[in-house]
């Protein structure tokens, strides 16, 4: 179903589409249509546990109007999907949400045009996964991981015993969803954007056992293990005060990865969703900027980026950024 959102008097054209995968699970997705055609380059996107993709319109309308194309999707579990199939959080085996990303990407590739993975919290985890070992990883231009849960903040931790009997029970009731403790004071400094968190009557804070066991057991491995194949450009973001993922592991991560060409990109105070802050264009325009130069050949590359929000993590985009 095309939808027009009109922004800075341009109409971004927005596709909604329901999907069905191989297992007969219809999947909500929206695709949000580059202004260029054919687009500068194409992003599949992930969103974090418990939210949908809806929450991101204020994000991609602005990659569109710069010849980016997104397609992002309710996963399993979440979102219009949960609603459609009756089955909030469940988000299905490891495997399952990997096999859906394949799909995703192999669907919504262009060809001669660079396809990147961009996941946030959760789905950041997802991506580090896939670019580790995804079957697509080759075939893709870069990572994106905003705030991704490597490990969670020590607010947010859950008790290691309560682990322990979690990943038992997940082997006998796999299915059973159980509420995730996630307090939305550590969403944004912005008190709109947290009511409006706490009014959005698509999130929600529940997981089965077995997607939760595979979520803590694949994050570990993506810390310890899995790091070690991430050879794809990747850039990493993250609020100094996210008091949901940690940042202090996810910058030893980020130190950890053999890629040559990474850039880890900070921002003092900021919260967990920083696309959600008062001064969130800086980081969207801060995505945007590190993705149009590696989609244009003449954009320089081959090099290890460090900065704060005070600095400029990426030289000048070729192409001028949104407008703030």
């Amino acid at each position: 179903m095309p939808v027009n959102n009109h922004t800075n008097f341009v109409s971004v054209n927005v596709i909604e589409e329901w999907v069905t995968r191989p297992d007969g699970v219809e999947i909500y997705t929206k695709k949000w249509m580059s202004v260029i055609d054919p687009p500068i380059a194409t992003v599949v996107f992930l969103h974090g546990f418990g939210e949908h993709v809806n929450r991101y319109n204020h994000v991609f309308d602005k990659f569109a109007l710069k010849g980016v194309e997104v397609l992002g999707y309710d996963r399993r579990g979440f979102g219009q999907t949960a609603v459609r199939n009756k089955n909030p959080g469940q988000t299905g085996s490891w495997k399952v949400v990997i096999d859906d990303i394949t799909g995703f990407l192999v669907a919504n590739r262009h060809p001669n045009v660079p396809q990147f993975l961009f996941g946030h919290s959760m789905g950041g985890c997802l991506a580090a996964d896939y670019a580790s070992d995804g079957p697509e990883k080759n075939n893709l231009a870069g990572i994106v991981l905003s705030s991704p849960l490597i490990a969670l903040a020590p607010k947010s931790r859950v008790p290691k015993s309560a682990l322990v009997l979690g990943n038992a029970l997940s082997k006998v009731i796999p299915n059973l969803t159980i509420p995730v403790p996630l307090d939305k004071k550590y969403i944004s400094r912005d008190p709109i954007e947290i009511e409006r968190y706490g009014n959005d009557s698509l999130i929600h804070n529940s997981g089965s056992l077995r997607g939760l066991a595979d979520l803590i057991n694949y994050t570990k491995l993506v810390l310890k293990e899995k790091y070690k194949n991430i050879m794809l450009p990747t850039y990493i973001c993250f609020g100094t005060d996210d008091g949901i993922n940690d940042f202090n592991t996810a910058k030893q991560f980020f130190n950890k990865l053999p890629s040559k060409e990474k850039t880890w990109r900070e921002y003092p105070g900021f919260y967990h969703e920083m696309h959600y802050e008062v001064d969130r264009n800086l980081v969207i325009n801060d995505y945007l900027s590190w993705i149009l130069q590696r989609a244009i050949p003449s954009s320089s590359n081959n090099n290890i980026k460090i900065s704060s929000a005070s600095e400029s993590a990426v030289s000048s985009s070729p192409l001028a950024l949104a407008s703030a």
